[in-house]
């Protein structure tokens, strides 16, 4: 297991707390600016979610992964318009980001704190997205 003090999650650490902060950033944009937003926008906010699942898988920090994972798919199905960045689907993902900054900060023991909450009101948020509510 990785401990803290160790450079390589230091980094890590710090990179990854840049990019939650980037996400949330360019969600609550693309809250404001609905489909009519820059796609460089989205593009920008897809690739840090992305290199948190990379970072995480890295370093296996398996619970950190599982929910950038499902962040980043969200994100993608934004960048290829199939669904719209919604009020329910900015706030879902939203809060995935928070979830994942406690993660982030409570980094030796995040296998142990659940994500199943964050992670069904990902997958609902897309739901009733795609059924038009």
């Amino acid at each position: 297991m990785i401990q803290r003090g160790d450079q390589v999650l230091e980094i890590f650490l710090e990179e990854t707390t840049e990019r939650l902060d980037a996400i949330e950033s360019g969600l609550l944009h693309l809250e404001s600016c609905g489909e009519d937003c820059d796609p460089e926008i989205i593009n920008s906010i897809f690739r840090d979610a992305h290199s948190v699942k990379a970072g995480s898988n890295l370093l296996k920090l398996k619970t950190i992964e599982d929910l950038a994972h499902k962040l980043e798919n969200v994100l993608e199905m934004i960048r290829k318009k199939q669904i719209a960045p919604s009020e329910i689907i900015v706030t879902a993902c939203l809060e995935s980001v928070d979830k994942l900054r406690e993660l982030i900060e409570n980094v030796e023991r995040s296998d142990a704190i659940s994500t199943r909450l964050h992670t069904h009101m990902l997958e609902v948020a897309v739901q009733k997205t795609l059924q038009g509510e």
